[in-house]
């Protein structure tokens, strides 16, 4: 999947455009298979989330990392969904023009439109390796300690919502 994230307006994802206030209906029949629960339509084994209004319009849009960080995901002209942490994030404060807000490893840049999340906050990896000495499992689950570390290096979800 290669998309372009369209601030504030939508998406292009594998060169169909995705925009906000589009009907959903556009967007079923140019992909085809979905899944569909509530207002959410998903596509892409559940990769590209696709949210809808009372008018069946698109007001939101998610997109989810895979763990071989296969999609391509362009904002202004970088691939997030490779690049590290704090690259993203010092992209985004960058283009959001002020610092984002941080609730608990999910950070927002409002005036752009876009919130995003790491797998884990530091502090929380910080958290499970002391429990897991204090416990004396640290050895045993060293290997699934170090794919959270790794994970949590990268971006896990990135919502793109509408500006004013």
């Amino acid at each position: 999947m290669k998309v372009q994230i369209e601030v504030g307006k939508g998406i292009q994802c594998d060169g169909i455009e995705i925009m906000f206030g589009d009907s959903i209906s556009f967007v079923v029949e140019a992909y085809g298979e979905i899944d569909r629960y509530e207002d959410n339509y998903y596509f892409y084994e559940s990769s590209l989330l696709v949210h809808v209004d009372s008018n069946n319009c698109i007001d939101e849009i998610e997109i989810r990392n895979d763990e071989e960080h296969s999609h391509v995901v362009m904002l202004n002209g970088t691939n997030i969904f490779s690049e590290m942490k704090d690259v993203v994030i010092e992209l985004i404060v960058r283009l959001n023009q002020s610092p984002v807000e941080d609730e608990l490893g999910t950070y927002e840049a409002k005036r752009i439109g876009l919130a995003y999340s790491f797998s884990m906050t530091d502090e929380k990896i910080e958290e499970m390796i002391s429990e897991a000495k204090e416990e004396g499992t640290y050895e045993e689950m060293k290997e699934e300690i170090e794919a959270d570390i790794k994970r949590a290096k990268y971006l896990q979800t990135i919502s793109i919502r509408k500006t004013k």
